[in-house]
């Protein structure tokens, strides 16, 4: 799954997005709704997660010709972009950027979420610890399907696993394996498994520990297995932090405040209709490939339960964001030209040479033909561009409601 993630991480240079990926809590109503419409096997053999594969749906995608392999194309490097667009006065522009609070409670409140944070190792688990556990389940000797699992947080008493196991651990210290002979309950969702005597072989890890900046002492960083040692090193290493993610969030802020600005005060006289064209067929391909290999389903079915949408309105609202895609490309050309900046094709390989196996991909050819030539160059040229506007829009601070997190 790890290869195609490319795609879509690199689509977001996309003014606009209905993918579920541009917002967190979207993404997890889209797993959720589609789960729940594809869902066969009932609930995981130990605990209420599932997990669906399929087949890889780039042979369906291959049929189609790509819009870039018509013998007319004309790809953006080519085009004479002052024919489409008319930029802002972006060496005269100023936006305003959110930068987060860096304040004694917001140190103080990162400390206790992220810093006193950590692994109880030296007593037994007991109700309510949230631990840190391996499992493997065996049905007559043999593991079964989704009863397995490593690094799985699990609330003791949360009734989140079948009948014996949470119980099973109380007593455990990190460290130690222990062997569950449990049955699953007559009435459980997945027929296979209900009623059937089993056996989970548990490691416990860790216990999952925390304390407050206020009351902590040397002995509770100790007993968390934390490197500090005093409030004073907490302290520091949270401000430092809190600081660092702050200059962090403000240049990323800028950057989208430009990005946005710029677009939208751009002039399009008109948006090359094959360019969208061949960004909606980028986007279908990556799209299929995920409903495929993630749930088992075609892209209509993905689309239909993940959104809540006909086809019909899917791709109209698909073109509209293409559109604006094409014409965030179309702009950052414009400013790259002005700016004498430049992506060649020997960057791009060198940059896809980079990345190629991290996305699982066998050569950085692979990985712009799947991605998408333009795609791809307009992910390395936005980088570009927006580090050079960085230096010539003035961006003014705007101070934070809510604080960082």
């Amino acid at each position: 799954m790890k290869k195609k993630m490319a795609l879509l991480c690199m689509a977001g240079i996309m003014v606009l997005g209905i993918s579920a990926c541009s917002d967190k809590k979207a993404a997890n109503q889209t797993s959720e709704s589609v789960e729940t419409q594809t869902a066969s096997d009932g609930e995981d053999a130990a605990h209420t997660e599932s997990t669906q594969t399929g087949e890889d749906s780039d042979s369906s995608s291959a049929e189609t010709e790509k819009v870039s392999d018509r013998e007319d194309y004309v790809g953006i490097q080519d085009l004479d972009i002052e024919e489409y667009i008319t930029l802002a006065d972006y060496k005269n522009m100023t936006v305003s950027a959110i930068k987060p609070d860096t304040d004694d409670e917001t140190i103080e409140n990162y400390i206790n979420s992220r810093l006193l944070v950590g692994d109880i190792m030296d007593r037994a688990v007991e109700e309510g610890d949230v631990v840190d556990i391996d499992f493997v389940g065996k049905k007559d000797g043999e593991e079964f399907q989704n009863g397995s699992a490593q690094g799985y947080k699990l609330t003791i008493g949360s009734g989140a696993f079948i009948p014996g196991f949470e119980d099973g651990l109380i007593g455990v210290t990190p460290g130690e394996t222990v062997d569950l002979e449990l049955t699953f309950p007559e009435d459980y969702d997945n027929e296979e498994m209900a009623g059937q005597e089993v056996v989970f072989t548990v490691t416990v890890n860790s216990i999952k520990g925390s304390a407050e900046y206020a009351a902590v002492t040397p002995q509770d960083m100790k007993s968390l297995g934390l490197a500090y040692e005093t409030k004073e090193e907490v302290w520091e290493a949270g401000k430092k932090a809190v600081e660092e993610n702050a200059a962090e969030t403000f240049a990323a802020n800028s950057r989208s405040a430009i990005l946005q600005k710029l677009v939208e005060e751009s002039t399009a006289s008109s948006i090359p209709e094959y360019l969208v064209e061949e960004e909606v067929q980028n986007y279908n391909t990556y799209m299929g490939s995920l409903a495929q290999q993630m749930y088992g389903v075609d892209l209509e079915t993905f689309v239909t339960g993940a959104y809540g949408i006909t086809m019909d309105e899917y791709n109209t609202q698909l073109n509209e964001m293409c559109s604006d895609t094409v014409k965030q490309y179309l702009v950052l050309e414009a400013v790259a030209r002005s700016e004498g900046i430049e992506i060649t094709e020997d960057m791009m390989k060198e940059t896809a040479a980079g990345e190629a196996a991290e996305y699982g991909y066998a050569s950085a050819e692979e990985l712009i033909d799947d991605v998408g030539y333009t795609t791809y160059r307009m992910y390395m040229m936005q980088d570009k561009v927006l580090e050079r506007l960085m230096e010539i829009v003035t961006v003014e601070e705007e101070a934070s409601e809510t604080g960082a997190e």
